[in-house]
Order: C-alpha cells, then structure tokens, then sequence
C-alpha cells in the first residue's frame, strides 16, 4: 500500500473556493489539535461567528458519539467542525446532524464517484464499511447557543487497529486503483454541500429526508439499537419527516427512534 501522504489541507484554497457563502469565511488548519470539536467549542464561547471552520492534520483526542475514540493517522483523513449559529429555532437542530450525512454522501459521489450509505443517525458507510462519522454538540453561551458540527472523514487511511478492520474503511481503499485522494476538493465541495443543505434545516427538510431514504444503510434490515441504555429489535421500515428512524418489532408495533446509543444490523 501507498505511504504518499495528500497534499496538506489548504485553507487559502478552501476560503477562495467557497466565497459568498455562509460556511467558510474563515478557514483554520492546524498541524495538530486534542479535538477539533473541542477548538470549535472554546471559539463558540469566546464569540465566533456562524461558519468558522477548523480542520486540523492530527488529532490526539477525536472521539465520535458516546465518547468513542475516532482513529486516524496523521496527514492522511478529514478531520474537520463547522461552527454553526443556525437562526431557525432550537428545536430543529438536531436535523442538522441527517444533513451531514447527506452532504458527505453528496460530496464523496461528486468526487470519487463512489456511492456511500448512511447508517442512521450519524454514520456513513461505503462498501458496507464505516468512513465517516458525525458529532453534533450544542453549547450555551454569553452570545446565544451555538452547535460544534463534527466530521471524521476516512480518505487516505490504509490501516485500522485491529479491533476496526473488519468494519472501517477510507475512500481511497476502495477505488480501485487506491490512488491517494487530495483532501482539498472533498473539504470544498462537502462544505458547499453542507451550506447548502443548511438552508432546509426548517422549511424544506422534506428533500433531506429524500436523500436520506434513498441511501440508507438500513432500510429493509432487521436491525437492534440501544435506547436510553435498552435494547430495541425490529426492522428498520421508514425514516420520518424529522429524519427519525421508524422501527416496526417482531409483534408489529411501531416505534420512533429520535437517537440512539448504537444501532446494527442482525
């Protein structure tokens, strides 16, 4: 395997590549970082504005939900949170989390021409394997609530700790030529995704559910999830129009699940 590293994260670049829009005015990279969602959150106390991005090349402390430790080496993947300041009200938020997720899948096919799936809530897998996860915290502060956006994206990884090689892969393991991918253009076009998609975040939420639906991982799937710390069973049926997952068990009742701790197939 290739130990070419990508080109390094630009941020004049990707400031050029997306002037005028709402993500991306101010574009910070650093050599290294315990977490960029932790970054995001002491700028979002000290009063950023609403599009501040942080990406970083290394990262000692990154973690996923419920404190998971996200892997990734050095150079090689995304590892990037968007400070946000959405004017739409508190309670539509947490959809902020599904158009993630729609935006990487959006991004990764413009780009590599692979077509990922998104395990609900917050996951995305290609080739039935994880490359991108999603962390969503929001803060109180002196100037209002803010929402530090995190994406772990997998692009140039060619290895895992061994207890993640049979469920994680990077975008480069799977073209098929496994040619190292310059990070650039995938940051770019996933923010103008996510700029975009931002703009649904109350009224047009409908066309983010659409895409949701359209590239689920689980849809159709017998799967079991863990639920304020129980377990649910059942089949995955449908995905509302807040992007909650419908769960239909064994005894034909239907449930909602707005989040959940761990979701897998059976």
């Amino acid at each position: 395997m290739t130990s070419v590293f990508s080109p390094p994260l630009d941020a004049r670049r990707i400031t050029s590549a997306l002037a005028g829009r709402g993500l991306g005015s101010e574009v910070r990279v650093l050599e290294d970082t315990a977490s960029t969602n932790d970054e995001v959150r002491e700028l979002g106390m000290a009063g950023f504005p609403h599009g501040l991005v942080v990406l970083t090349e290394s990262q000692s402390a990154g973690r996923g939900r419920r404190e998971n430790v996200w892997h990734a080496p050095p150079g090689r993947d995304i590892l990037m949170t968007v400070l946000l300041r959405p004017k739409e009200r508190l309670e539509f938020w947490p959809r902020a989390t599904s158009i993630a997720a729609a935006s990487i899948c959006r991004a990764i096919e413009d780009t590599t021409g692979l077509q990922p799936a998104i395990k609900w809530p917050n996951d995305v897998y290609v080739n039935d394997k994880k490359c991108a996860g999603i962390l969503a915290e929001t803060f109180s502060s002196a100037n209002g609530p803010f929402m530090a956006l995190g994406i772990g994206l997998n692009v140039n990884s060619d290895s895992f700790p061994a207890g993640l090689r049979t469920t994680a892969t990077s975008l480069m393991l799977e073209q098929s030529d496994q040619q190292v991918l310059d990070r650039n253009p995938l940051v770019i076009a996933l923010l103008k995704q996510l700029d975009h998609q931002l703009q649904r975040l109350e009224t047009g939420f409908a066309e983010v559910v659409t895409a949701i639906h359209s590239r689920s991982w689980l849809l159709g799937r017998t799967i079991t999830a863990i639920v304020n710390h129980r377990e649910m069973s059942g089949t995955a049926v449908d995905v509302n129009e807040d992007g909650h997952l419908i769960l239909r068990s064994d005894t034909g009742e239907m449930a909602v699940l707005s989040s959940a701790e761990q979701v897998r197939r059976v």
